[in-house]
C-alpha cells in the first residue's frame, strides 16, 4: 500500500472530483459556520452534526475496493448531514507531488489520506490541522468514541511534536501465506522460521510449474516493509526514539541475506514485483508461498481472482520459532490546515473510522480497523483467515518510519536489497549501505 502505494500496486487512475478551486470556500468555517458539530445522528450509527452548507474535498489514492467503497461512505455522510463530499482520486505515485502542491497554495483539500512516509513532512511543515479539542469533546462524539477507543499504539502514529493530528486505519502488516495442499503432497510442515521458508522455497521452486515462493522486488515501499519486518523479528530497528541510528549491520546482513535467497526462488522479473504482483502470481497459482502485505493477499481468497482459494495458510514472520513480528502498516486521515470546513472534515473522519465503519471496509479490502471493538467483532474475524497471524505478528512491531527525511533513505534501502538481489553487493555491503542512509535521514 508509498509510492510507493504502501502495500499496493492497484493504483489505477479513477478521479471522482470537480475542479478544486474554490471547493472549500464555503461551510461551516474552521470551528463554526452555519452547521451544528453537536447535532446527534440523524439513524443510530450516523455520522455527528449538519452542514448544510460545507462542501469539501477528499484527496486519497485510486484503488478498488478502496475508492469504490469510500464513494459510497461519502454519499452517506453526505446524505446524513447535508454537506457535499467529493472524493479526489489520484494514482499512489502522484499522490504526495499533488498533496503537497495543493497544501502550498491557496487550499483546495479539507481531507487527506497521509501515508506514514510523508505525515511527518506535512505535520512539520503546517500543513495538518491538529485535532486533540475536537477528539477530547464530548459533545461532538458519539458516547463510546474517544482517544481510548483506538489502540494506543496505533493512534499513537497520528500524532506530531505532541499533538494528535489524523485519526488511523486501513492498518496492515507482513505476513507468509503458503499452499496448505502444495506443503502436504510434499511432506512439509508449515514453516515456522524464515530459515525454513528458504529451505522450503527452494525445495518447491520449479516443481507443477510453481515458484518456490513470491515476494515484492520493486523499489516503491514494500520492500522496505518487508525488511522493516525482518529487522523487528530480529529485536531491531532504523533508529530510536531519541532519533538515533539504532540499525544493527549485522541484523540488516541477515535480512538481505534471506531477500536474496527468496528471490532466487522467486517468479521471473521479481525486481518488477510490487505486492500486487506478487499475490496475483501466487493467486494463479504460480508460487507456493507469498511474503506480502495483509491488504494484498485478499486476491488469494477471491474466487474471482484466484484459482487457489481456500488452500491458503497464514503464519507470521519469525526467525526465532515462538517470536513473530511484524512492521505495523497504515494510513492516516488528516484535516488540512486551510480547510474552511474542519468540523464537518472531523465529523467525516470521526464516522470512517469508527470500529463498525472498518468493519465494512475490512471485509471487501482485507485491511484491519484501529479501535479496539474492530477486533472483537466475529464477523470480520470469520472473513479474514490471516487475522491470527496478523495479529500475531503485531505482538511484536514497529511503526512504518514518519520521518519527513524518509522518503530517501528509504529508496536507498530498497535499491541495496535489488542490488543484493543481482549480485551487485554483498548483503554486508548492503547493510552499509542501508546503516549510511539511515544516518543521513536522521541528519548524522
Amino acid at each position: 500500500m508509498a509510492r510507493r502505494k504502501r502495500w499496493s500496486g492497484w493504483a489505477v487512475a479513477l478521479v471522482v472530483t470537480t475542479a478544486l478551486a474554490g471547493c472549500n470556500s464555503g461551510g461551516d468555517g474552521g470551528s463554526g459556520g452555519s452547521g451544528d458539530p453537536n447535532a446527534a445522528p440523524a439513524t443510530a450509527g450516523g455520522p455527528m452534526g449538519t452542514f448544510p452548507d460545507a462542501k469539501l474535498v477528499l484527496s486519497r489514492w485510486a484503488g478498488d475496493p478502496w475508492t469504490s467503497g469510500q464513494k459510497d461512505a461519502a454519499a452517506q455522510w453526505s446524505t446524513a448531514t447535508g454537506g457535499k463530499l467529493e472524493i479526489d482520486a489520484l494514482p499512489y505515485e502522484n499522490l504526495h507531488d499533488k498533496q503537497a502542491l495543493t497544501l502550498q497554495g491557496a487550499g483546495g483539500y479539507d481531507i487527506l489520506y497521509v501515508h506514514p512516509s510523508w505525515f511527518g513532512e506535512f505535520a512539520k511543515a503546517g500543513y495538518l490541522a491538529p485535532i486533540d479539542d475536537k477528539l477530547a469533546d464530548a459533545k461532538r462524539n458519539p458516547a463510546d468514541f474517544s482517544a481510548a477507543s483506538f489502540l494506543p499504539n496505533v493512534l499513537e502514529q497520528g500524532k506530531y511534536d505532541g499533538k494528535q493530528y489524523c485519526l488511523p486505519d486501513f492498518v496492515s502488516t507482513i505476513v507468509l501465506a503458503y499452499r496448505k495442499d502444495v506443503f502436504e503432497k510434499a511432506n512439509l510442515k508449515p514453516p515456522t522460521t524464515l530459515d525454513e521458508v528458504a529451505t522450503d522455497a527452494a525445495a518447491l521452486n520449479g516443481k507443477d510449474g510453481m515458484a518456490g515462493i513470491a515476494l515484492p522486488g520493486k523499489r516503491g515501499g514494500a520492500v522496505a516493509d518487508v525488511m522493516g519486518s525482518l529487522l523487528t523479528a530480529q529485536g531491531n530497528w532504523w533508529y530510536g526514539t531519541d532519533g538515533r541510528n539504532t540499525l544493527d549491520k549485522a541484523a540488516a546482513a541477515k535480512a538481505v541475506d534471506f531477500y536474496v535467497k527468496a528471490a532466487k526462488s522467486a517468479p521471473s522479473g521479481v525486481l518488477n514485483f510490487h505486492v500486487d504482483e506478487a499475490s496475483t502470481a501466487a493467486a494463479q497459482g504460480k508460487s507456493a508461498m507469498i511474503i506480502s502485505t495483509t491488504p494484498s493477499l485478499q486476491a488469494l481468497e477471491d474466487p474471482a481472482k484466484s484459482s487457489t482459494a481456500g488452500k491458503w495458510g497464514y503464519v507470521p514472520l519469525a526467525f526465532t520459532a515462538d517470536k513473530p513480528a511484524g512492521e505495523l502498516i497504515y494510513w492516516n486521515w488528516c484535516i488540512a490546515a486551510k480547510s474552511q470546513n474542519q468540523d464537518a472534515a472531523y465529523s467525516f473522519l470521526q464516522w470512517y473510522t469508527s470500529g463498525a465503519q472498518q468493519a465494512k471496509v475490512a471485509v471487501a479490502a482485507a485491511t484491519a480497523g484501529a479501535t479496539k471493538d474492530f477486533y472483537t467483532n466475529p464477523d470480520v474475524a470469520a472473513k479474514l483467515p490471516f487475522l491470527d497471524a496478523m495479529n500475531k505478528a503485531l505482538t511484536t512491531s514497529n511503526p512504518q518510519p514518519s520521518l519527513a527525511s524518509w522518503p530517501k533513505a528509504q529508496d536507498q534501502i530498497e535499491l541495496a536489497v535489488q542490488e543484493a538481489i543481482q549480485g551487485k553487493k554483498s548483503p554486508e555491503q548492503a547493510a552499509d549501505v542501508m546503516y549510511e542512509a539511515v544516518s543521513a535521514a536522521l541528519g548524522g
